[in-house]
């Protein structure tokens, strides 16, 4: 039976609900962050963190409002607003006094977010539909909740692949790709299937007016998961861990809460008085502020601690807590969550439930909230003091961008010694200016204040790498290897000074380790192979010459870089086969370097090539052929000199 022509699903308007709450904005929002990503990154960066501010902090402080508000509330959830609480703000000592935990959780919270995101889509499009009138059908519920839950399933084994850029905070479960990709399609199969069939039981009683939130609101969870999960996998498109952690998607995640959270709190308050809308957002946001900003300005200020560690412990654990408060207080079941949000088509309130709240937060702080001189002075302070640290954590970040100068940079580090951005920015201008010495000088600062900054650790192996110093370089990325989680970076890099150094055994065990961490990078086949030759190993470094050369012909995207790579290592093919006796082998090698080179214009390869085939077919008695191409190779060493240099 459709439904009644008198249901309105819309908490707002049609617009606002469409384009906020289900996320109708997703699509031009990502293309323009894209977009603007790649024109002025320090802009968007800048632009997203004073969002935070206005949208994403206060969506942490709405639950927070929900659950302390009044006594009643406070009570029913003191499991969550007492002892979750106390174990979480435990929990943030901790990891500042054990560093190794901070991956752990950074982790958790990377890969619970997502799920987070998509419990609020589901929950939305219930509510929809059940505002809409339609009645409660449970087969369509869980067709839908198992397509929303595989398309996180699909994102999840997504952020667990292994990948070839590590990072550094994040514990991945390094997911194969033979795994991975058949997980992928099943996800994406089972989300199709899923969610077409749930709306084709729902078309039966709503119409298609009443069926566009929630179809809005899966289409969106289609362009958050699936989409991303494809373009990680099938498009080469390297997404961070902190995907959904950060920037648009974050955005439109917080602006989403917002939008259902003060519906909610304005019809709750009319129940009892009125409702202020700049009272209750301004609330929000002075909230938001103090939940991240000066407990790590506490920790870093005072306790010396790492403020950017500090800032992520904060906000991983203020999120964990959110998602563990919001899963226990907003749930459509409940009889008064209900009542207010699904309006026209509720249950039935039990007796307790159809009672009044209790009173609010302020009689649990009646001196704080009361009319006293002294109490109002305590509390505009403390509401001016969190809005102030908050101005000034604003500034911090402005003055620690990629873009500040030396000047921003060198009263940031006085505002706060414990920061580690001005130095690491200040390193990066003087890496970019070739002053190695004093890149290593800022860096060794940083590092003195957290061992396990891995930014800075990558940077001073840069800097050393890149000064010449491939005796510290090594140490270096010898350090970095017992610090931080294996990393084919460090491997390689680790592999290539062990070779400058001239121990090839050691370099192929690091080129080893590195293929085993990232197989799909082709070059450190070449790297190997280089490493085994130089070592007396020729069958293995024949075996990595060929592999390496294979890969690269299927590589569709190989690069400039990789084509003298490829050359080398025909080269190097045509002489390890002619001292095997396989000249046909060796020749075939020749001729394909030579023809690739001349092919792209490099002549000397090219004659380099061929002098050495005709050399080859000289020693095996073809006379004919090799005074042919050494006349080719003449030629090309006369286009190479034309050329210049």
């Amino acid at each position: 039976m459709p439904a009644r022509p008198g249901a309105a699903p819309w908490l707002s308007s049609p617009a606002l609900d469409l384009i906020v709450g289900c996320g109708l904005w997703s699509l031009p929002l990502l293309a323009a962050t894209f977009f603007l990503q790649r024109q002025n990154g320090v802009a968007l960066s800048l632009s997203f963190y004073l969002l935070a501010v206005f949208c994403n902090n206060p969506h942490y402080m709405a639950t927070v409002y929900r659950a302390y508000r009044t006594a009643d509330d406070f009570n029913k959830y003191r499991f969550f607003t007492v002892y979750v609480t106390v174990l979480l703000a435990a929990t943030v000592v901790l990891v500042h006094l054990l560093p190794a935990l901070f991956p752990w959780v950074i982790t958790l919270y990377l890969t619970w977010s997502p799920w987070h995101y998509t419990g609020q889509n589901f929950g939305i499009a219930q509510m929809f539909a059940r505002r809409a009138g339609g009645p409660p059908d449970a087969t369509a519920r869980h067709l839908l909740w198992i397509g929303y839950a595989a398309s996180y399933a699909g994102w999840f084994v997504t952020l667990h692949a292994a990948r070839e850029a590590a990072d550094p905070y994040f514990l991945s479960l390094g997911l194969p790709g033979r795994i991975a990709t058949p997980l992928q399609i099943l996800s994406v199969a089972i989300f199709l299937v899923c969610t077409t069939a749930a709306f084709g039981r729902m078309a039966r009683h709503l119409s298609w007016r009443a069926l566009l939130p929630p179809a809005v609101l899966t289409f969106t969870q289609l362009l958050w998961f699936v989409a991303p999960a494809l373009l990680a996998r099938f498009g080469r498109v390297e997404l961070p861990a902190s995907y959904f952690s950060a920037g648009a998607l974050a955005f439109m995640h917080c602006a989403q809460y917002l939008w259902i959270t003060t519906y909610y709190a304005r019809r709750e308050s009319a129940e009892t008085s009125s409702f202020s809308l700049a009272r209750y957002y301004l609330v929000l946001v002075v909230g938001g502020l103090a939940l991240f900003v000066p407990g790590p300005w506490i920790a870093s200020r005072l306790l010396g601690h790492d403020f950017v560690e500090s800032f992520m412990i904060f906000m991983a654990l203020v999120n964990l807590h959110h998602f563990i408060l919001d899963g226990a207080i907003w749930k459509l079941r409940e009889g008064r969550i209900a009542r207010l949000l699904l309006g026209s088509n509720p249950p039935r309130p039990t007796p307790a439930e159809s009672e009044p709240p209790g009173p609010e937060v302020k009689s649990h702080l009646r001196w704080l909230f009361g009319p006293a001189l002294s109490a109002r002075f305590l509390r505009y302070g403390l509401g001016g003091g969190i809005i102030a640290i908050g101005a000034l954590d604003q500034w911090q970040y402005f003055a620690t961008t990629h873009s500040a100068n030396p000047t921003l940079l060198a009263r940031a580090a006085a505002v706060n010694p414990s920061d580690p951005r001005p130095h690491f920015r200040r390193a990066q201008q003087l890496l970019a200016a070739r002053n190695f010495s004093g890149a290593e000088d800022e860096l060794r600062r940083v590092l003195a204040l957290n061992p396990h900054d891995a930014p800075a650790q990558y940077l001073l192996g840069e800097a050393l790498f890149r000064s010449g110093d491939t005796a510290a370089a090594l140490a270096q990325y010898n350090r970095m290897a017992s610090l931080l989680q294996a990393d084919p970076v460090i491997a390689a890099n680790r592999g290539l000074l062990e070779a400058a150094l001239g121990r090839p055994a050691e370099a192929a065990a690091r080129f080893e380790e590195a293929l085993r961490l990232a197989p799909g990078r082709t070059e450190l086949h070449f790297f190997l192979a280089e490493a085994l030759l130089s070592a007396g190993e020729t069958a293995r470094a024949t075996a990595e010459y060929e592999r390496f050369a294979a890969l690269e012909e299927k590589n569709p995207d190989a690069s400039e870089t990789d084509l003298p790579r490829y050359l080398a290592a025909a080269l190097r093919l045509g002489g390890l086969f002619e001292k095997q006796n396989q000249p046909d082998r060796a020749e075939h090698w020749l001729q394909r370097a030579a023809d690739v080179a001349a092919t792209q214009h490099r002549f000397a390869e090219a004659a380099e090539a061929l002098t050495e085939l005709a050399g080859l077919q000289e020693r095996i008695g073809r006379i004919a052929d090799a005074s042919r191409t050494r006349s080719l190779a003449v030629q090309a060493s006369t286009y190479a000199r034309r050329a210049g240099p």
